[in-house]
């Protein structure tokens, strides 16, 4: 069993992570396909499509096949040795073992050792359907039975590092071949079996870096151990190290039948990382076990952790092995082929997160045998990334039974921030950042301490608050107190899998920006520009741009909503004479706007209300905070109250200002205001009672406008999508791209109010 435990608070929360391999889709040798005794398997992504390159030692080719829908793998085309009707021009391909593909000039390139060729053949699979060998080369030396490769890039050079068993009268060699151009490839360095060095019978191998120099590890089957050349120089090859069976650090420690290390028959490797380790997973034929080694200095290799079969895993005659991650996890996928020379068999996998302790995953392991994969030979694991997840996927090999399986191993939820602020990058007139976490899976231990915020505004601590949410969906919100710069992200490994366990991925990186309070810009408008605000119940906003997206206010059917508009002392032409406010929602029935105008002039004391069908308007009024003779010279405020009879969705608030020059400003607050339904939704005449405004100078009676507060039913009802065309917009705006927007200022415009505001 593991377990990943969660503290929050003083809670505990202990979750298993689980993984149920399963297959879900295969593709069976049928006579047209190269697919008899498929041997090895490279996935490569070729613009977007997911392409598994698989080798055939019974068929003498590759074949070639589309694994974008797991479900549904599609073989697209094969290449054949010779010149038969499934040739591509391959003269190098007989019995081939290994493939690995690499990237030149935009086009792709598979590179498959020949093990009776002695020789790689290059085959151009840019176009997946229709391959097309371009260069091979041979050399009954360095090349004499070729087995696996790995595509290295030294210096400005490709290479590919070869490994051949060499026969019983013939050295096994480690090879050096430059692939930099594809039609030409040439042998360059080699590194020869000798006594001292554990290099007989070479199969898998892989590559690292430590500083400035490029190691290879080679999986030595004849010599029970692992050897570590220096290939920095591609023509000057060195052994650093050999680690064989019986290293005196795989003492019997209980680990080990027989007091060796797990490396007797040593054939498949792969390198892997924990922290600031290196490491090499090695599977051994003949003990049935897995061995991790530190290799993390190339020169002194440790035995650290292994695995032996013990009866309940399928660890027998073990094969390929490809490491992947979930989350923050890190498991090893072992192929097994089965005794009796690759009978039976199936797929095992290890959790190798902790490398001294590997250990099967979950209670009751992770592995699947099944008659689709007799002799699971050698199997590769890709991952698929889509809105709803990243899913990862195993493609087993039934060297018995002539299968390409295809396997799902798990998923992990991914992460997406958004917010309702602006876009990743804008600069924005707003004190609060709102965010919104969407996970594609459930999760169960998310956090605010989860989230990472950084950024220079708040004198560089910006913080997250206001955190709300479960499932697959959360908000939050930073309260930003100065200019500067706020970033988001949420790590990975911060969010478990309700189900199976598994960490999320990291999510992207959010920056917004608030713009500085103390800007030029703030005097660049007429009115609410000149550092005007606008507060919407108690929530206050400084206006600087014409467009500002605020957080949504919700309030129900019934309550009372507030738009209180203020501006400070500062030059005459930006006092207000006259306000409108009103609501738009863009895209719903063009008369919800039409009936929601308050009109209000300072000159008359007074307001009007049009056609108040969407919402009734319990009153309007102003206050002025000295003295009121000058009208608004030391602070005015202009404070309307609306009480809304029905629902109404996400809505614009547009607020209308006149100078006394009679010079117009628009201002937009974007998704500002949300009424939504209650219980009861009527209005009674208790309720309306509790609604008391302030009336500085004197209202008009309220009753005079005939208002009723209490709605007809038929108003209730949700009025149809609208006739773009038929949106109306208010005083100041113009419909463009079925936006309302402010009036462009034309050039006479400009004149005629120029020679108004200076006579």
């Amino acid at each position: 069993m593991i377990s990943i435990l969660s503290i929050t608070g003083f809670t505990a929360y202990v979750v298993a992570v689980t993984m149920t391999p399963t297959s879900v889709g295969s593709i069976v040798d049928d006579g047209t396909t190269l697919l008899t005794n498929p041997r090895t398997v490279e996935v490569v992504d070729i613009a977007g499509q997911l392409i598994a390159i698989v080798t055939s030692r019974g068929d003498n080719g590759i074949e070639i096949i589309d694994v974008s829908d797991p479900d549904e793998p599609t073989s697209l085309s094969n290449c054949a040795d010779g010149d038969g009707t499934q040739s591509c021009g391959a003269t190098n391909l007989a019995d081939p073992w290994g493939v690995a593909t690499y990237t030149k000039d935009g086009s792709t390139y598979a590179v498959v050792t020949s093990n009776d060729d002695k020789s790689i053949e290059i085959i151009d699979v840019t176009t997946p359907a229709s391959p097309e060998s371009v260069g091979r080369v041979q050399d009954t030396i360095y090349l004499n039975l070729a087995t696996f490769l790995k595509i290295t890039t030294i210096g400005d050079s490709t290479y590919a590092v070869v490994a051949s068993s060499g026969t019983k009268t013939t050295s096994s060699h480690v090879t050096m071949v430059d692939i930099t151009d594809p039609a030409n490839p040439q042998v360059g360095g080699s590194l020869t079996d000798t006594a001292s060095i554990l290099l007989k019978g070479p199969k898998s191998i892989d590559v690292y870096t430590v500083g400035d120099s490029t190691y290879a590890v080679v999986a030595a089957q004849e010599d029970d151990g692992i050897v570590i050349v220096d290939i920095s120089d591609p023509n000057a090859l060195t052994s650093v190290a050999s680690f064989g069976d019986t290293d005196s650090s795989c003492s019997d420690d209980g680990g080990h039948s027989d007091g060796n290390c797990e490396l007797n028959g040593a054939t498949g490797l792969e390198i892997f990382s924990i922290g600031s380790s290196t490491y090499v997973v090695v599977t051994s034929r003949a003990d049935n076990g897995v061995q991790i080694i530190d290799i993390t200095t190339p020169s002194s290799p440790d035995a650290v952790g292994q695995v032996e079969d013990d009866g309940d895993t399928i660890l027998h005659n073990p094969r390929g092995v490809d490491v992947f991650s979930i989350g923050t996890s890190t498991y090893a996928l072992v192929s097994n082929c089965g005794g009796g020379g690759c009978e039976g068999g199936g797929i095992e996998v290890l959790d190798i997160s902790d490398p001294t302790a590997p250990t099967t995953v979950g209670e009751d392991g992770a592995r699947l045998a099944n008659d689709n994969i007799l002799g699971a030979s050698y199997s590769t694991v890709y991952t698929l990334s889509n809105s709803t997840g990243k899913y990862v996927y195993a493609i087993t090999l039934g060297y018995e039974n002539d299968t390409v399986e295809i396997i799902h191993l798990g998923s992990e939820p991914t992460v997406t921030i958004t917010s309702s602020s602006g876009s990743s990058g804008d600069t924005i007139n707003s004190t609060v950042f709102s965010y919104t976490v969407t996970f594609s899976l459930t999760t169960s231990d998310f956090t605010i301490e989860d989230i990472t915020v950084t950024g220079t505004a708040n004198a560089g601590s910006p913080e997250a608050s206001n955190f709300a949410g479960s499932g697959t969906t959360y908000t939050f919100d930073v309260v930003v107190s100065s200019s500067g710069t706020v970033s988001v992200s949420v790590p990975a490994g911060k969010a478990t899998h309700t189900t199976t366990g598994h960490d999320n991925t990291a999510s992207n990186t959010y920056t917004l920006t608030t713009q500085d309070k103390g800007s030029s810009t703030c005097a660049r408008l007429v009115i609410l520009g000149n550092c005007g605000t606008i507060a919407i119940n108690n929530d206050e906003y400084q206006i600087i741009d014409p467009w500002s997206t605020v957080p949504t206010t919700e309030v129900m059917v019934g309550e009372p909503a507030s738009i209180t508009i203020s501006t400070p002392h500062n030059f005459a032409a930006g006092k207000i004479n006259s306000v409108s406010v009103y609501t738009e929602i863009f895209g719903s029935a063009a008369n919800y706007e039409l009936g929601s105008h308050i009109d209000y002039s300072i000159m008359k004391s007074d307001y009007y209300v049009s056609e108040s069908e969407f919402f009734q308007v319990a009153g309007a009024t102003h206050r002025i905070v000295q003295d009121t003779d000058v009208k608004n010279l030391e602070m005015f405020e202009v404070v309307f109250t609306m009480v809304f009879a029905k629902p109404m969705d996400t809505s614009h608030i547009v607020v209308e200002t006149k100078n006394m020059h009679g010079i117009s400003e628009t201002i937009y607050l974007g998704n500002a205001l949300k009424v939504i339904e209650r219980p009861i939704e009527l209005l009674t005449y208790e309720e309306k009672s509790k609604f008391e405004l302030i009336s500085e100078p004197e209202l008009k009676d309220i009753s005079s406008l005939d208002m009723d507060i209490e709605p007809d039913m038929d108003m209730l009802s949700i009025d149809p999508e609208p006739v773009v065309s038929k949106v109306t917009c208010g005083n100041g705006t113009m419909l463009k791209d079925n936006l309302c927007v402010a009036n462009e200022m034309s050039f006479y415009f400009f004149i005629n109010q120029f020679m108004v505001l200076f006579g």
